[in-house]
């Protein structure tokens, strides 16, 4: 264990995926998310599929916060061909949990995962969804402005939420995406306004992208994210 100007960094591994058995997997994420809960670190947890959020959000149940999605897709799907717990369930799966107050979801655009019913379920479940487009419009302080402050914030990052032309090593790449400082920009204003306690990024896939422009991005933006937190903490 190391300390980063006074954030805790703990380091525990793999948690141990089952290859075709998610339940057991997500237990076992679920298990190594809590233990780092319980020595009072801030999880940061990388996939893997956007799936492993699911037993991420578990593991903070009783702690109220609201998730902010940086993604293409919303993900927002109930059950598709009896899949519950997939990746394209888990903001679904996040807004049944209790302690979820509020998703908003940033970036969304394109064909999706999820279909109108989706949409018209993640909006009457209290989402509030803007796209790429309509947060250029807005700007990154409207945009912020969106989301409530002064409260408790899991931060959940899709690499597809990029444009492709900066992150094409993902299985599921939708052109119109985020450049790298919008998102930087959003992340320093979110723990500015609230505090952000816990972190996925997921769905990044190395060897479609041999170049390692992808993984150098999502070492880049956790880094960074990382830093602010300890640094808007202080």
């Amino acid at each position: 264990m190391t300390y980063l100007e006074g954030v805790r960094i703990l380091d525990i591994g793999d948690a141990d995926i089952v290859h075709t058995d998610t339940e057991t997997s997500h237990a076992n994420i679920e298990t190594g998310v809590r233990a780092i809960l319980a020595s009072g670190a801030v999880p940061v947890v990388l996939g893997g599929d956007h799936s492993i959020n699911i037993p991420c959000i578990r593991a903070f149940a009783g702690r109220p916060l609201h998730i902010v999605q940086i993604d293409a897709h919303l993900d927002f799907v109930d059950v598709r061909h009896g899949v519950r717990h997939g990746h394209g369930n888990p903001m679904r799966r996040a807004a049944e949990q209790d302690h979820v107050k509020g998703i908003t979801a940033l970036g969304i655009r394109n064909v999706s995962s999820t279909a109108r019913d989706g949409y018209e379920a993640a909006r009457a479940m209290g989402d509030d969804i803007l796209s790429v487009r309509q947060i250029r419009k807005l700007g990154i302080q409207a945009t912020l402005a969106r989301i409530p402050r002064g409260v408790d914030y899991y931060l959940t990052i899709d690499i597809d939420g990029f444009d492709p032309s900066i992150a094409p090593g993902t299985g599921t790449p939708s052109h119109g995406g985020f450049l790298y400082y919008e998102v930087l920009e959003l992340i320093d204003g979110l723990t500015k306004q609230g505090n952000v306690i816990g972190i996925d990024l997921v769905e990044v896939a190395p060897d479609y992208d041999h170049s390692g422009t992808t993984t150098i991005l999502a070492a880049q933006i956790l880094l960074n994210t990382i830093g602010r937190i300890a640094h808007n903490r202080r």
